[in-house]
């Protein structure tokens, strides 16, 4: 059997969203070329909700991006549970993590760059492996919104996003034997039926695909997510707004034939995001 992988990059050796301004992107008018693994690098700031989860571990201290996440409110992220819990560690203190916005190339400053401490780590208590596979992270402090970074819209609960132009995002593998990108990259993907991704991943890996799964990628193989892009937004375009349909979970590798990648359904959660976010109005 093929070794199955959530997309999480190991480096140590071992509801709509209720903003002024949501989904806007300063590139919206730009074609989206359809060509993470098969991408192409993002313009900066073209997805100004992608956001870098920055880690420091209590025993090899700081070891920089970890995960992808999303903005969704001015104060919230959110990101992938096995991020922050897996079986290297189990993480869920705030104390750890820092949340980089404005990000684009991770060896270069561009002046939208601003890092921001975290207050408060929620993970669905349900997740265990492949299910539930969800996170919150609640800002110490509200940003400044502007062009260059944003909240994503958080779509209606009965949006299936079947037929929208939606991308996923993420510094991770370009290939299964690369290393990570250091240019966020992007890459246009379609969402399919759940039934196409639980016949290849139950017959394959025997992981049923569940109602809090989004099957999207593409069955030809060559273009989707990777190692590294864990936690990162799958966005589609509904009117001249972009929507989060769902967070990067995992996959069979790296975009191979016949199976297109699983993330998680956002329109699922919307009652759990909105009861953690209840907590600090």
């Amino acid at each position: 059997m093929s070794t199955f992988w959530l997309y999480l990059t190991i480096t140590v050796s071992l509801v709509a969203a209720s903003v002024d301004k949501c989904g806007v992107s300063k590139y919206a008018d730009n074609p989206f070329v359809p060509r993470i693994v098969g991408g192409q690098n993002a313009e900066p700031n073209e997805w100004p909700w992608q956001i870098s989860i920055q880690l420091t571990h209590p025993q090899f201290g700081f070891l920089g991006h970890w995960c992808g996440g999303v903005l969704i409110d001015k104060q919230w992220i959110v990101t992938a549970a096995h991020c922050i819990i897996n079986p290297l560690f189990v993480l869920p203190h705030a104390q750890f993590w820092k949340v980089r916005v404005g990000e684009h190339h991770m060896k270069k400053e561009e002046g939208n760059e601003k890092t921001y401490d975290v207050s408060n780590v929620y993970y669905n208590h349900w997740y265990s492996q492949y299910d539930n596979d969800i996170a919150m992270m609640r800002l110490s402090q509200p940003i400044d919104v502007n062009d260059n970074v944003q909240p994503i819209c958080l779509p209606d609960k009965d949006e299936t996003f079947m037929g929208a132009d939606c991308a996923a995002t993420g510094w991770g593998k370009v290939d299964f034997d690369k290393k990570g990108s250091s240019i966020l990259k992007e890459v246009s993907v379609q969402v399919y039926d759940n039934s196409v991704c639980h016949n290849a991943y139950n017959k394959q890996f025997q992981i049923g695909i569940k109602d809090w799964h989004l099957c999207a990628g593409t069955l030809a193989g060559g273009k989707g997510t990777c190692h590294g892009d864990s936690g990162g937004p799958l966005q589609c375009k509904k009117g001249n707004k972009w929507y989060l349909a769902g967070i990067t979970s995992f996959g069979s590798g790296c975009a191979k034939v016949g199976f297109p990648d699983v993330y998680s359904r956002i329109t699922y959660f919307l009652k759990w995001i909105d009861s953690n976010k209840a907590f600090h109005p």
